[in-house]
């Protein structure tokens, strides 16, 4: 479901705080996915966790592409990178 606004032109801060959240939250992550792959530390991380967050960003970064929705693909995209370089990092180590 598209929302739609009276004033199509001009984004509200709740629109631009969302992309703030959606490119924060994956940068987020990375000091999880470089302690995995340079540091080697595995303790307390969840494979099936991981992997399962892994499926469902995949989900919606491709509801995202399918639908053209800018917001989730902005987000779940780089979800998507992060959290396969902590799977892929949890499988090699």
């Amino acid at each position: 479901m598209k929302v739609t606004h009276k004033r199509k032109h001009k984004a509200t801060l709740l629109d631009k705080s969302t992309y703030i959240c959606g490119v924060l939250l994956p940068v987020s992550t990375i000091p999880q996915a470089y302690n995995i792959i340079v540091n080697k530390q595995t303790a307390g991380v969840s494979l099936f966790t991981w992997s399962f967050y892994l499926l469902t960003s995949s989900l919606f970064a491709i509801y995202g592409l399918a639908h053209h929705e800018k917001l989730l693909i902005v987000t779940y995209i780089p979800f998507v990178m992060v959290e396969l370089a902590i799977v892929l990092g949890l499988l090699i180590i």
